[in-house]
């Protein structure tokens, strides 16, 4: 009997394992190639621009860096060291190639994370604020980086940043620079932002790319924005309806901040392989950072934790209950802090978590303070104003009037409780910016009347024996009260 035999050459399952491994060999080799490719490119980029040969850049590159800590695990120096539990970010945003000024920067945010907490604070800086050079000189301070990436290029933003830090007294630990573009197709990429528009308003002067100008309007409400659309919200600067101006944009980036947070690190944007590929892709040509793609990843948690009822936001603003007052510097307009040795805004920006009224109900005393107060400036009135201002924070003023001299540079607080009351003391300290003396100037140490029991030369300048401060006013206090009541 003849057997006939069959040969599959098609379906049988050694030629199917055959064709399974060949197809993993093709895709690991083209996944190879692509990557030798790109760490090719990238070395070859870094090595024009340091001066330096392609091998020595392949090992610098972020993505090598990055397996490197897979295989060996974490260095001591990748774990931020944060002793006050905190994390502090600048983030900051620049109009990038083909506009005017391409570093200066448009955006300015310190954004701290509080490790133990939870909470968030984000303080927007204005770029009008005036940043000292030292030797009376200042430069609006949105122009740092600009200087910044011209003398270290491809270092600007952390440049940036370590200025900040000298400047406002506190730790940045990473910093985030973003052009226009890169804000765009960010936003792209995310498939959009979830915005909550407080209040409509219309914006006729909003700038083109060609330097001229378009209407853009925006309607209150819940509003599901675009890049292009997200652009114009954060950077309109002429808008009606209360929002023209820096201070209302500021709010409003802090706004689009939150909503990117909240996009960011959904389940539909992390479980999406396509959506995470175009975020790398924007991020990586247009931002500057000093994180690695691991560490940002690393944060992705830390961020997941926070909770939107414990975020707090602060603008630094000028107006009568603002820390900054308007200034013309040779013939630029700038932004001073009200307070002349930056204490005010330094004590916002290493406290982003308390709110104003939180900042301002702990200096208002807790026991009963009963002061006085004489006018030590040559500016009539101000004793006055400031005698408002204290009893509108809790003080009690039983006395007021002018000094025997003026001038006073700096106000004076005299302690007529001789220590007993140490803390409501040092509250009135900080609030007014103020000296505390023993020494008792001349106009004050008047002999004591006839037959009058011995008493201080400070007790006998003041209307009532039961007063607990005598207050000497000088210019330092400007920055509290507007001194001409304007």
């Amino acid at each position: 009997m003849t057997r006939s035999l069959k040969v599959d050459f098609l379906g049988g399952e050694a030629e199917q394992k055959a064709r399974q491994t060949t197809a993993i060999i093709a895709v690991v080799f083209a996944v190879a190639v692509g990557i030798l490719s790109a760490v090719g490119a990238g070395a070859s980029y870094r090595a024009a621009i340091y001066g330096t040969t392609v091998l020595e850049e392949v090992g610098n590159l972020p993505i090598i860096a990055d397996i490197r800590r897979l295989a060996v695990g974490e260095s001591e120096s990748d774990i931020p060291q944060t002793p006050d539990n905190r994390l502090t970010f600048l983030l900051m945003g620049v109009g990038g190639a083909g506009h005017n000024g391409p570093q200066l920067s448009d955006t300015i945010l310190l954004a701290s994370i509080d490790l133990k907490d939870m909470g968030v604070g984000i303080v927007s800086i204005p770029r009008d604020l005036a940043f000292p050079l030292g030797g009376g000189r200042f430069v609006k301070i949105n122009h740092v980086n600009a200087y910044a990436e011209e003398s270290h290029p491809g270092q600007g933003a952390r440049e940036t940043a370590d200025a900040f830090e000298d400047l406002f007294g506190i730790r940045i630990d990473h910093v985030v620079r973003v052009d226009f573009q890169g804000f765009e197709e960010f936003i792209d990429a995310l498939g959009g932002i979830d915005v909550t528009v407080e209040r409509s308003f219309t914006d006729t002067q909003y700038p083109t790319y060609d330097d001229k100008w378009t209407v853009i309007s925006f309607q209150e409400g819940e509003q599901h924005m675009n890049g292009k659309t997200a652009l114009q919200f954060v950077r309109s600067r002429h808008g009606s309806n209360g929002e023209a101006g820096d201070f209302a944009r500021n709010r409003r980036q802090q706004i689009v901040m939150l909503a990117i947070k909240d996009r960011l690190l959904s389940m539909g944007t992390i479980a999406n392989p396509s959506k995470l590929v175009r975020l790398y892709e924007s991020v990586a040509n247009n931002v500057q950072t000093d994180m690695t793609a691991w560490s940002m990843l690393k944060l992705a948690p830390l961020a997941k934790g926070v909770q939107t009822d414990k975020v707090v936001t602060t603008v630094l603003e000028d107006g009568a209950s603002g820390v900054l007052e308007p200034a013309n510097v040779n013939g630029a307009f700038m932004l001073f802090p009200k307070k002349q040795d930056w204490s005010e805004i330094r004590e916002i920006v290493q406290n982003p978590f308390k709110t104003r009224e939180e900042r301002l109900a702990e200096l208002k005393p807790q026991t009963e303070v009963r002061i006085e107060i004489r006018n030590g400036t040559n500016i009539t009135g101000f004793a006055s104003r400031m005698s408002d201002y204290l009893t509108q924070n809790g003080y009690l003023v039983q006395d007021v009037g002018n000094a025997g001299n003026r001038g006073y540079e700096r106000t004076v607080i005299y302690d007529l409780t001789r220590g007993a009351k140490i803390q409501e003391l040092a509250r009135l300290r900080k609030l007014l910016d103020a000296n505390v003396s023993g020494n008792i100037p001349g106009w004050m140490d008047a002999p004591s009347p006839v037959g009058s029991a011995d008493t201080s030369p400070v007790e006998r300048a003041v209307a009532k024996q039961n007063t607990d401060f005598l207050i000497v006013l000088g210019e330092s206090s400007f920055g509290i009260v507007n001194p001409y009541g304007q």
